[in-house]
């Protein structure tokens, strides 16, 4: 009887220090929802439209914004850097690849292949302007697509209840979340 006892004690006790990994599905919007972002020098708000088959219409500065369900905005990457792409469901562990083509350098004319390499290497608790979230950090790794030669890097953190990226780090500037509104 003692060695049942002990048995079900010992399931009970893994069982409730088991946790699942956190994950986060593609968000959902209602019309108005809206993100402030900051740094230094600028402030830029993000207002949620409207969704149109595979894409979700976005207003920044009276300008229509379109990203495809993966939070990605649908324009030219010419500058040479892709930009937050989320591969929804987010899990920690998780990793995909972009491909692009980015100018050499300034007025060049000249482009070359690049690859973003993302990686969500945590889930943590992070303040920014707009509160304190738990976020999904993404990282990312910029390469040239012939040699693999290191170009770049990046980090985003995504926060399921913001239902965004709170936070970005590219090139040595930072971008935080000021306020926002969900529905």
């Amino acid at each position: 009887m003692s060695k049942v006892l002990f048995l079900l004690a010992t399931l009970f006790i893994f069982d409730m220090s088991y946790a699942a990994d956190p994950a986060a599905e593609r968000p959902s919007y209602s019309a108005g929802d809206y993100w402030v972002y900051a740094d230094d020098d600028k402030q830029v708000k993000f207002t949620f439209l409207r969704e149109e088959k595979d894409r979700y219409i976005f207003e920044r500065g009276g300008t229509q914004v379109v990203k495809d369900f993966n939070l990605t905005t649908v324009e030219d990457k010419s500058g040479g850097y892709p930009g937050p792409i989320i591969k929804f469901p987010l899990t920690v562990g998780k990793w995909w690849n972009y491909e692009f083509e980015a100018e050499v350098a300034a007025e060049s004319r000249r482009w070359t292949g690049r690859i973003a390499k993302y990686e969500v290497e945590s889930y943590e608790q992070i303040t920014v302007p707009a509160g304190t979230f738990w976020a999904f950090k993404i990282a990312v790794t910029i390469v040239g697509s012939k040699f693999q030669k290191f170009v770049s890097s990046a980090h985003y953190w995504y926060a399921p209840d913001v239902k965004n990226i709170i936070k970005s780090s590219v090139k040595g500037k930072i971008l935080e979340l000021k306020q926002y509104e969900v529905k």
